[in-house]
C-alpha cells in the first residue's frame, strides 16, 4: 500500500507601490506646503502597513491519495466460490463481499481526494477505482464522495452532497483503516447517504447532528419520494447515532478507552432491524434478503510499540437475525502489525 500526500498552500502576498500613490497626491498638493506633503507621505505609510498585516492567510487546497494492493487465500474455506453466505456459513472474510474476492494476488483500489479549506466554505471531492469502489457504490462510476461545508458560525457547520456513513470505526480506503479487511458491521452497514446535515457544537465537548437525507444508498437520484433521517450526539470518545430509511433502522453505539499513550480499546455496537420481506439496500439486499437485521459487538484494541510501529487485534461477534429463529453468527478475531 503506498500513499502520496501534495500539499499546495498559498501564503498571502499584499502589495502596493508607494511611489504611484505618492506621486498621484502629489500632482495634487504640489504647490501646497511642504509640511502638509510630510503629513500625507506618514499617513499613506502607515496604511500600506496595515493593510500588508491586516490580511489573513489564503485557504489551503490539498490532494491525497492511495494504492493499495492485497493477497487472498482461505485456509480453512472454500477459495472456488463466491464471497458472501453460502448455506448457514460465509464463504469468505467479509472483505470479499467488499472487493476483495480476488484469489491470490490482486490489486483493490485506487484513490484521490481533493480537499479545500477555507475560513467559511470548504469541499471533499474523494475520487476512488477498482474492486472496493464497484463494491462501495453502484453509481457514480468514479465518486466516493462529494460534498460542501458551510461554518454558518463557531458553533453551526451545514453540508450538503455526498458522504459515506459515520457509523463504526472503518472507512472506505484502506490507508485510513489499521486493519486492511473490512469488518462485516461495515461490510453489511450503511454506507452512502445523499443529502443535507448539521452539525452543532454545544459547549463542554458535546456535539450534535442531524441529517436528512435520500433513501439510503440512493446518491444519484430520489425517485420513490421518500426519504431518510438521522441524528447523533457524541462527547470526546462517547457517542451514539441512529438512522431510519425506509424499512431499515440502524443504532450505532462508540466508546474508546485510552489506558496510557500506547495502549488503547474502542468499543462499537450496531444494531440493524427491519421485517423479513424489506426491501433491502446495498449488500444487504444481495446477502441478508429473508432475515430481520443483524448485530455486531466490536473490539479494536491497539498497542502502540515504537513511534513506527504498532500490533492491533479486532475481535468481532456478527450475529444475523433469521425470521424462523434459526441466527447466523460468526466470531472474527483479526491481528494486525502496522
Amino acid at each position: 500500500m503506498h500513499d502520496f500526500i501534495v500539499e499546495i498552500e498559498k501564503k498571502n502576498e499584499f502589495y502596493v507601490n508607494p511611489l504611484n500613490i505618492l506621486y498621484s497626491f502629489a500632482l495634487l498638493i504640489i504647490n501646497k506646503k511642504k509640511l502638509i506633503m510630510k503629513k500625507l507621505i506618514t499617513l499613506m505609510s502607515l496604511a500600506v502597513v496595515g493593510l500588508t498585516f491586516g490580511q489573513e492567510e489564503e485557504p489551503k487546497f490539498n490532494v491525497t491519495g492511495s494504492v493499495d494492493a492485497y493477497f487472498h487465500t482461505s485456509l480453512n474455506g472454500p477459495n472456488d466460490v463466491p464471497a458472501g453466505l453460502v448455506g448457514d456459513y460465509f464463504s469468505s472474510a467479509p472483505s470479499g463481499i467488499m472487493g476483495n474476492d480476488d484469489r491470490g494476488f490482486s490489486g483493490a483500489n485506487a484513490n484521490v481526494k481533493f480537499s479545500y479549506e477555507g475560513e467559511k466554505v470548504g469541499f471533499i471531492a474523494d475520487l476512488a477505482y477498482g474492486p472496493r469502489a464497484d463494491a462501495q457504490f453502484s453509481d457514480f462510476d468514479v465518486v466516493n464522495e462529494a460534498y460542501m461545508y458551510w461554518n454558518a458560525s463557531e458553533k453551526v457547520t451545514l453540508m450538503m452532497g455526498r458522504w459515506n456513513s459515520w457509523m463504526g470505526y472503518e472507512n472506505f480506503s484502506a490507508a485510513d483503516n489499521f486493519h486492511y479487511s473490512y469488518s462485516h458491521q461495515y461490510t453489511f452497514g450503511p454506507r452512502n447517504m445523499n443529502g443535507i446535515a448539521a452539525q452543532f457544537s454545544l459547549g463542554n465537548d458535546f456535539n450534535l447532528g442531524i441529517g436528512v437525507m435520500n433513501p439510503l444508498e440512493t446518491t444519484e437520484g430520489n425517485t420513490s419520494g421518500d426519504y431518510s433521517i438521522a441524528a447523533g450526539i457524541s462527547k470526546g470518545d462517547y457517542g451514539v447515532s441512529f438512522l431510519s430509511s425506509q424499512d431499515e433502522t440502524f443504532i450505532d453505539v462508540k466508546a474508546k478507552l485510552n489506558f496510557s499513550d500506547s495502549f488503547s480499546v474502542a468499543l462499537n455496537g450496531n444494531f440493524a432491524s427491519w421485517d423479513d420481506d424489506a426491501m433491502l439496500t446495498g449488500t444487504r439486499g444481495a446477502v441478508l434478503s429473508g432475515t430481520e437485521g443483524y448485530m455486531s459487538l466490536s473490539a479494536y484494541s491497539q498497542f502502540q510499540t515504537s513511534d513506527a510501529f504498532a500490533w492491533g487485534l479486532r475481535l468481532e461477534y456478527f450475529n444475523v437475525y433469521s425470521s424462523e429463529g434459526d441466527d447466523t453468527n460468526v466470531f472474527s478475531p483479526t491481528l494486525t502489525g502496522n
